[in-house]
Parts: structure tokens; C-alpha cells; sequence
């Protein structure tokens, strides 16, 4: 969480004030937040959830992903992803990340196949992925593109939001996302029917409250995931900070990823540095024995360095019910028992994505914060320096490939 505080409380004061703090009230606070957020991404359709999983699993119900399917997703996201594509009934494909982090249309384009329904881009720790690339895949091979855009809340690519390029995109609005209300999600779609099925998926009687939704061709048996009224009540007062936080971290990143270039560093791949988050600097090296000389000294120097393959669920290898083929609560539910999914011969394992994991081993990413002053900024800039001199002594090896 970057910022919340009086406008948050204020917000919610009101509402609670009001005593109309169901979803389907008279205060509206989630009706305003779905149009103000479906207005800022390029009028598309907003439905708020109460997580950035549920709002992945009713974009998928939309997409009319379900057993039989396969959607690819990269080895680097929380494990959230791939479950989402498990409670769908769907088969998770595990694809490698490149150096930007993120998933590599490469791998994209070579474990495609036919029973491939949809591809999940996941902008993970803020960083865009390469849309282009996967989207002229995904038209190509006709398959569906759901953006996971829930660690990346307010960033862009190429003058774009993300979570808006895809055929549907999710967001989270957890407590460490970029916008919070503690817990909570959305997902979106400018297409209609991918909307409304994923709608019924997020509120089994949303047409009991909201006559307008009454379609008994699509009433089938879906869950609650519907938000709170305080939740939106948060989020609207939390949208009116991002732009300047995101603005800020922007700036920051792109002044000290000169500094780590400027010494001798190499930068991870950024899709497009001026539209997006902002959140982390990256740097990739020729050893994982460099990367945490440098993520060490960092540290030592008040720096949030981090490298990505030491973030546990954020690693395919943990993903412990997925590699274990634990689907379900009940063996008949298990997608993983499904003849449907029997014939699409899926397995996984500890090394099926090597790229990655030595690319993760590799890189280093270093938190950014709106609250950083220019004080701050030039302390981090020095130990960049300082982190990039200590991997570049005669002691070590090179850092540049």
C-alpha cells in the first residue's frame, strides 16, 4: 500500500452515515467506481469483485473458458493465475518470461496449440508485457487474451491502459497493490457477452437486484463475488491519487535506470518505460552470484532490492496444487480428472522452464515509492553506483553480457 488516509475515511464516513452500504444501495459507490474506471480504460465495462482471483476466474467464465481448454500464463506470477484457469475447468500451460519479466511471446508462439483457448499476460510487479507481440499472436491463432493486470492498477503501454488491450482484463485492489481498499478486484471487457457471462459468474442474483440484468439464457448457477459498497467507497477515493503516484514513480525509474546504465548495469527489458507503473528498477546480470552481490549491497544501503526468484508463489516451482495436480476439493470436480482435460496430455515439472528460472535468478528489481523525495532518489542513485562497483571489482565477474 502507497498512500490512504483522511479523503479514504471521509468516504467511507459518508457512506456508512448514509446506511446504505449494500451493493446494490442507494449510495452507488461501486455503480460510480465501475464508470469511472471503465471511462479512464476507454469505455469499457467495469464489474467489481471481491479479489483480483475472482476477477480473473469471471473473465475467464466470459471468455467461455472451461474443460478442454488450455490458456497459457507465464511462470512468473502469483499462483492466483494459473488457479483462476483450474477453477474455470481449464488447463493452465506454463510458458517462460524474457527479460522484461514477463511472459515471451517466443514461448507464446511455440506452445500454442490446438485446444489453446486464451493467453493470460500478466504485467507483473508493474512491468508491461509486450502486447504487441502477443496480440498479433493471439489474432493470428485466434485465441482470447485475458490481461492480469492486477499488479499493474494505472499503468500503460503505448498510450493504452493496461487491462483495456486484451479481449478482457482483471485488476486486484489489495493491500499491496497500487490502489487498495484492502481486498478487492474488477474485472472488464469492451465486448458484451464476454461482460454479462462473467457478470453472472461474479453475482449469482445480480438480475434479482438489478432487473436490467434479467437474461435467462445466461442465468446459470454462478457464485458471489460481488463487492462492498465501503470497497468502492476506497477505491474512489484512491483513484484520485494514482495518476500523481504513478507520475512520480515514473520519473524516478527512468532517472535511476540511466544511473545503473550509466555504471555499467543492464537494464531488464522495459516494454515501455514512459506509460508504465513505475513501481520497480530492474537490472539483470551474467550470474545469479552477481545479482545478489548487487541485491545485498543494495539492501545494506537502504535500498528494496529483491531478486524475483526468491519470491516463493511467484515461481511456478511453488505453485504446489498446480504441479501436484490438486484441482479440487472433491476428486469428480478435479478439472485434473476431467476426460476432457485427460486428452489434452498435460504435464509439468521442476524444469520444464529453464529460460525462466535462470533469468530469475539473474535479475534484480528494486521497489520504488511515490513518497520518495529527491533526497531519496539521490541516496538510491549512490548506491546503485556503489552496488554496480562492487560486482564490477576485480573480484567478480563482469556484469554486462
Amino acid at each position: 500500500m502507497y498512500r490512504i488516509g483522511q479523503p479514504e475515511s471521509k468516504r467511507v464516513e459518508t457512506l456508512l452515515e448514509s446506511g446504505e452500504i449494500f451493493r446494490y444501495g442507494k449510495a452507488g459507490e461501486c455503480d460510480q467506481f465501475e464508470a469511472d474506471w471503465g471511462k479512464r480504460l476507454g469505455d469499457v465495462q467495469v464489474r467489481m469483485t471481491t479479489s483480483g482471483t475472482a476477477a480473473l476466474y469471471c473473465a475467464l467464465i466470459g471468455l467461455k473458458v472451461g474443460p478442454g481448454d488450455s490458456v497459457i500464463v507465464p511462470s512468473c506470477t502469483y499462483m492466483a493465475t494459473a488457479l483462476a484457469v483450474v477453477a474455470a475447468g481449464a488447463m493452465p500451460i506454463i510458458a517462460e518470461v524474457d527479460e522484461s519479466i514477463t511472459l515471451s511471446p517466443e514461448d507464446v508462439e511455440r506452445k500454442i496449440a490446438p485446444h489453446t483457448k486464451a493467453i493470460i499476460p500478466v504485467h507483473m510487479w508493474g512491468l508491461p508485457c509486450n502486447m504487441d507481440a502477443l496480440m498479433d499472436i493471439a489474432e493470428k491463432r485466434g485465441v482470447k487474451v485475458l490481461e492480469d493486470a492486477c499488479q499493474a492498477v494505472g499503468g500503460g503501454y503505448k498510450g493504452r491502459e493496461l487491462g483495456s488491450i486484451g479481449h478482457a482484463g482483471a485488476f486486484s485492489f489489495n493491500y499491496f497493490k497500487n490502489m487498495t481498499s484492502g481486498e478487492g478486484g474488477a474485472f472488464v471487457s469492451a465486448d458484451e457477452s464476454v461482460f454479462r457471462r462473467g457478470s453472472v459468474a461474479a453475482d449469482c442474483c445480480s438480475y434479482y437486484w438489478n432487473p436490467d440484468e434479467h437474461r435467462p439464457d445466461e442465468q446459470f448457477a454462478g457464485l458471489n463475488f460481488r463487492a462492498t459498497e465501503i470497497s468502492g467507497a476506497i477505491l474512489n477515493a484512491q483513484l484520485e491519487r494514482i495518476d500523481e503516484m504513478l507520475d512520480r514513480m515514473r520519473g524516478h525509474k527512468r532517472t535511476l535506470t540511466k544511473v545503473g546504465e550509466d555504471a555499467g548495469l543492464t537494464s531488464i527489458t522495459n516494454n515501455c518505460l514512459d506509460c508504465e507503473c513505475g513501481t520497480h528498477v530492474g537490472f539483470i546480470f551474467d550470474s545469479e552470484k552477481n545479482a545478489r552481490a548487487f541485491a545485498k549491497r543494495i539492501s545494506e544501503l537502504k535500498g528494496r532490492a529483491f531478486l524475483p526468484i526468491d519470491t516463493g508463489r511467484h515461481v511456478y516451482t511453488r505453485w504446489d496444487p498446480i504441479m501436484r495436480k490438486q484441482g479440487a476439493h472433491h476428486p469428480a470436480l478435479d478439472p485434473f480428472n476431467l476426460p476432457q482435460n485427460k486428452a489434452l496430455n498435460i504435464e509439468y515439472s521442476m524444469d520444464m522452464c529453464p529460460e525462466s528460472l535462470d533469468i530469475l535468478s539473474r535479475a534484480v528489481l528494486i521497489g520504488m515509492h511515490p513518497d520518495n523525495d529527491r533526497e531519496k532518489i539521490d541516496e538510491l542513485a549512490d548506491a546503485i553506483r556503489e552496488s554496480a562497483h562492487v560486482v564490477n571489482s576485480p573480484h567478480a565477474q563482469p556484469t554486462t553480457k
